[in-house]
């Protein structure tokens, strides 16, 4: 009866850290997904496009003030590599001092860009997604230290206290992108804020260029940057194509959708990878259980595309409301379609990383950059918004291949 207590308790201990992230992921995805419903019933749909492309446009620029180093700190945390041991401690000055001089940067060329942009809405998104690296940054640095509990608190604080500023700046204010930034941003900031004493110790600064960080995170970098090239890009040429319309707020709509069930997909894949990782120091022991994960991943991915095929139009009308659902029928049915594709890439993306294959993911994604972009620019002249849907799938079938592929051995010998 002891051992069995024992036992019980042991399992706890080990599924509460795991059930945490989980809980934590699934409700900021709930909470951004009832965010976005709110800006889209109350901006309407082209403003909601234009919100959109902001957002997108500010997520690729927050690479450059990342600049790889979120992964660095939640790997250098965890295990000091050999190379950067003797710099470890001026890691978090070097990543901090980084991100104030790019984030400067990027609002004096918004600023100069004014004539050819929204300026207000791009700068106070550049600051929000600076406020979102400071938070991503914290949250590496407490999982890397094995503190996942406190991670998921600290997570839960920062999604909460900062919904509540961005609800009562767009009820009381107004819906537009700048109010939505502003907001968002003071409230990741309090958030930090109220944190402070888990935050890394910060080193004094030396006026020397630290070579030996930007070396260790441009692979970091590059597999960031392709990444979000490939999954943002759409939107960005939706609106140079096509102009401020309503079809891309419905597009917009389908892909919120899309992504929250990618991201709810993400503590599972987490899971997996540490269990790759393991594996993958034992030669030839993790290929059956990858094999399993991406099988695994491809029957979910299938199960999901009928179901998105045959309800996600009325998902669509019940979330977003008629309007979106007419306008998005045809568009969630295809996204849903791709996730075929994109669950199985998103287990073999982290068996990639697993197995140290960062340099053949890093070309996958710029190949895939550049098949999109292609597909993007062919496909929507002819058939509209549909076309960045369909250039979606036909990419995430060429990824999935080049991905098979490449991780042939790790993965299916």
């Amino acid at each position: 009866m002891l051992m069995e207590l024992v036992q019980r308790q042991m399992l706890l201990k080990r599924l509460t850290p795991l059930m945490m992230q989980w809980g934590v992921t699934a409700y900021s995805a709930a909470v951004s997904l009832g965010l976005s419903v709110l800006f889209a019933r109350s901006m309407g749909s082209s403003a909601f496009g234009h919100y959109t492309y902001i957002y997108v446009l500010a997520s690729v620029l927050v690479l450059a003030q990342d600049a790889g180093f979120n992964t660095l700190l939640l790997r250098e945390r965890a295990a000091p590599s050999a190379s950067l041991r003797s710099h470890c401690s001026q890691l978090p000055t070097v990543a901090v001092l980084h991100l104030l001089v790019t984030t400067g940067l990027f609002i004096v060329f918004a600023g100069v860009c004014s004539k050819w942009i929204d300026a207000p809405s791009l700068m106070s998104g550049i600051v929000c997604f600076a406020a979102i690296m400071l938070m991503q940054w914290q949250s590496s640095w407490l999982k890397g230290s094995g503190k996942f509990e406190r991670d998921a608190v600290f997570l839960f604080c920062s999604r909460t206290v900062s919904a509540i500023f961005v609800l009562v700046a767009v009820l009381t204010i107004g819906p537009s992108p700048s109010v939505i930034f502003l907001a968002w941003s003071a409230g990741l900031l309090l958030s930090l804020a109220l944190h402070y004493r888990h935050f890394p110790t910060l080193a004094a600064i030396e006026w020397q260029f630290p070579t030996w960080a930007y070396r260790s995170s441009l692979t970091f970098f590059a597999v960031g940057l392709a990444s979000t090239l490939y999954h943002q890009i759409d939107i960005i040429i939706l609106r140079n194509l096509l102009g401020e319309i309503p079809a891309i707020g419905h597009y917009a709509v389908a892909t919120r959708i899309h992504d929250g069930l990618m991201l709810l997909a993400t503590p599972v894949v987490l899971m997996l990878f540490r269990r790759m990782r393991v594996l993958a120091m034992q030669p030839g022991a993790g290929n059956r259980f990858s094999r399993n994960a991406v099988i695994g991943a491809l029957l979910i991915g299938t199960c999901l595309a009928v179901v998105g095929w045959i309800f996600g139009p009325w998902i669509v009308g019940i979330l977003f409301g008629n309007v979106y659902a007419e306008g998005a029928h045809k568009l969630i049915q295809l996204l849903f379609l791709a996730l075929v594709f994109a669950l199985p890439n998103f287990v073999l993306e982290q068996n990639a990383i697993a197995t140290q294959n960062e340099r053949l993911l890093a070309f996958g994604f710029l190949l895939a950059v550049a098949i999109n972009v292609a597909l993007n620019f062919y496909l929507i002249p002819t058939i509209g918004v549909e076309g960045a849907a369909w250039a979606t799938i036909l990419t995430e079938v060429v990824l999935c291949a080049i991905l098979t592929h490449g991780l042939r051995r790790e993965v299916f010998s």
